[in-house]
């Protein structure tokens, strides 16, 4: 009796002793999957034994007084595709159009141009730019095939009055309408997913504005590509958007894919942004290039300072929006963000 006790005794606890180990187990397997998961690689692969040019701290202006139609809203068509033509070549150092666009994408890339129609139709990335950067593109060598003009949303994209008739035939269009997105990823300030059309790319090119912001100040390069390739930009809007807009940037979905920022400067808006205020729009018909969004931006953000003195309003710094993310961007080497080092080259047309 005492032995068939002891022996139902040791099988009990042997059994509970098994099943303990198994749960332990269960739960330490929990716990190392997610760590030992295969992370997701999100960083471009560049075509072998191809080297982007970069040249940081520079930028390109072109001028060209007249180049926007009467009205003063859409610039004519063949000055637009001068313009950007010949900030590609002078920034690059090439002696011709297919070469110089050569010096920044290669012909087998998948390229992206990222537009930016938040404006709406009055203060959108011009469809004149967009269709110059497309054919440059294709005298690259670059298939129509492998080049996707993409923005944020429907609407933002018919803002932009870019079609795929006015396009290289080929050359598609894209918005990620929040739902066509990447896995989730995440950053310092919080979990995100990019634009699936941005991390099909292999290259990028930025079609930026010159706008103030009521929530960051300035709203130019990098922020064209941040907050309009996610899809919860909401979510990184806290403190002047800062440090958010220089973490999303230099995450390598982004980071690994940018090649050139063609900023659309006709218009810009010093005031009452990021929508289109026509009351506080003024003319500058020029473009600026430059490979690096850090000086680009701190250039715009001078010219949007410049246009508030001259109309008797205060500076972003004055009004409580100073766009300290430049800075951040600058510390993390994503660019120059320091005046003294940026050289602005100045073309007139």
């Amino acid at each position: 009796m005492s032995q068939d006790l002891d022996r139902r005794h040791f099988l009990t606890t042997v059994a509970a002793g098994t099943a303990a180990v198994a749960v332990t187990q269960d739960a330490e397997a929990q716990r190392r999957t997610p760590a030992t998961a295969p992370a997701v690689d999100f960083a471009a692969t560049r075509p072998a034994g191809f080297t982007p040019l970069s040249r940081p701290g520079q930028i390109v202006r072109v001028n060209k007084p007249g180049s926007l139609r009467p009205g003063g809203l859409f610039p004519k068509p063949e000055d637009a595709r001068a313009m950007v033509n010949r900030a590609v070549i002078e920034l690059s150092g090439r002696a011709d159009l297919a070469s110089a666009w050569r010096a920044f994408i290669h012909p087998t890339d998948r390229v992206a141009i990222k537009v930016n129609g938040l404006g709406l139709r009055n203060m959108a990335s011009n469809k004149e730019v967009v269709e110059a950067i497309a054919e440059g593109l294709v005298a690259a060598g670059v298939p129509t095939a492998n080049i996707v003009v993409y923005d944020q949303w429907d609407s933002f994209l018919r803002s932009t009055r870019v079609s795929t008739r006015g396009l290289p035939s080929g050359v598609r269009m894209v918005s990620h309408n929040g739902t066509a997105l990447a896995p989730e990823t995440r950053v310092a300030s919080g979990r995100t997913q990019y634009a699936r059309a941005l991390i099909d790319a292999t290259a990028v090119i930025g079609v930026p504005l010159i706008k103030d912001h009521s929530l960051c100040g300035f709203t130019g390069a990098l922020k064209n590509m941040t907050h309009g390739s996610i899809k919860n930009p909401e979510a990184f809007h806290r403190h002047l958007c800062s440090p958010q807009i220089a973490e999303l940037y230099n995450h390598d979905a982004i980071k690994s894919r940018m090649r050139l920022h063609i900023m659309d400067g006709f218009k810009a808006v010093y005031h009452g942004g990021p929508r289109d205020n026509p009351e506080h729009r003024v003319a500058l018909e020029c473009v600026l290039a430059s490979t690096d969004p850090v000086a680009l931006d701190r250039v715009g953000a001078d010219i949007v300072d410049q246009l508030r003195v001259a109309h008797r309003m205060g500076t972003l710094e004055a009004r409580g929006l100073p766009p300290r993310y430049i800075d951040v961007a600058g510390t993390m080497g994503l660019g120059v963000s320091d005046r003294t080092r940026i050289q602005t080259r100045i073309v007139a047309i």
